[in-house]
């Protein structure tokens, strides 16, 4: 069975994207699938959470092995070969356990050069004529390439997306099966959410991406105010004309959800690192996913 490709996406930051990617990473694997997950952003924020205690050292240890995205640029656009994704990934990455086993989590880590590298690239492809949607193409054809190659070997794949839209973000939005768009139910958030459902959406029903976003309420405390917002949230996405889905899980503002790995030790189990009510509620995400990826309950 081909892979599928969950991005988690928004305009704005601080809203629970890595969280999301790395506890549907990990929910996944513990139902015995094989999970890539890929990091875009240059906090390397998820790299450090799937490394876990000794996230420090283990990413800096693959940033020194040029395991990370930021290579993966530099060699296909910088350098004079073309080396495949595959050939970044740090196998068997996470240090989490579940039921006895070690999660098959494996991870194309960031880092913080990520940005510039990024923006080197616009500047050199520039300097040869190259058009910014040109650009965008070149890059995205080679993503896409070696992301549908990566199907083949892993069950999931999930991308964690920085805030904003870069010519990466967009090629693994356009490549993905599914669009999880994490948004705190409050006004500024919200704003992010227009900005993503209007400008972002809109550029990827061009390139051919017709399936909806789906909404995941996040940080949720049950406020007057949230409360009013996700009302508002619930009543946009049944309205005919939606431009999203909104999921019926919602992720509450609790430690449960923002645990320092350090705190955790090595190796810890699934549900310690998800606990309290945590586990439940990623399991009602995961089955609320998979309705939406068609596929089967476990």
């Amino acid at each position: 069975m081909t892979g599928q490709i969950i991005t988690v996406a928004n305009s704005k930051g601080g809203v629970g994207k890595t969280t999301t990617c790395v506890s549907l990473a990990e929910g996944f694997a513990a139902e015995g699938r094989k999970v890539l997950l890929i990091d875009l952003d240059m906090q390397a924020n998820a790299s450090m959470l799937v490394f876990g205690a000794e996230g420090d050292e283990r990413l800096f240890q693959a940033i020194s092995e040029e395991k990370t995205v930021t290579e993966y640029l530099n060699e296909n656009f910088f350098g004079e070969r073309l080396v495949p994704l595959s050939q970044f990934v740090t196998r068997q990455a996470g240090d989490v356990s579940h039921a006895g086993r070690q999660l098959d989590v494996s991870l194309v880590a960031s880092s913080p050069g990520l940005r510039r590298t990024e923006r080197e690239l616009i500047y050199a492809l520039t300097e040869k004529g190259y058009a910014m949607r040109a650009i965008e193409s070149r890059v995205g054809n080679r993503l896409r390439r070696d992301l549908n190659k990566l199907r083949e070997q892993y069950d999931m794949i999930i991308c964690d997306c920085p805030p904003g839209i870069s010519a990466m973000t967009e090629s693994v939005l356009a490549t993905s099966d599914l669009i999880i768009v994490p948004t705190i139910p409050d006004f500024m958030s919200t704003l992010g959410l227009d900005l993503f459902t209007g400008d972002v959406m809109t550029h990827l029903r061009d390139r051919g991406v017709e399936r909806k976003p789906l909404v995941l309420a996040t940080r949720y405390t049950s406020s007057p105010h949230q409360r009013i917002v996700l009302k508002a949230m619930n009543d946009g996405a049944r309205e005919p004309e939606s431009e999203y889905t909104l999921l019926e899980t919602t992720i509450p503002s609790s430690p449960d959800f923002a645990v320092n790995p350090i705190e955790l030790g090595v190796q810890p189990t699934l549900g310690q690192k998800w606990g309290g009510d945590a586990l439940v509620i990623l399991n009602a995400l995961l089955m609320e996913v998979k309705d939406h990826l068609h596929e089967p309950a476990h």
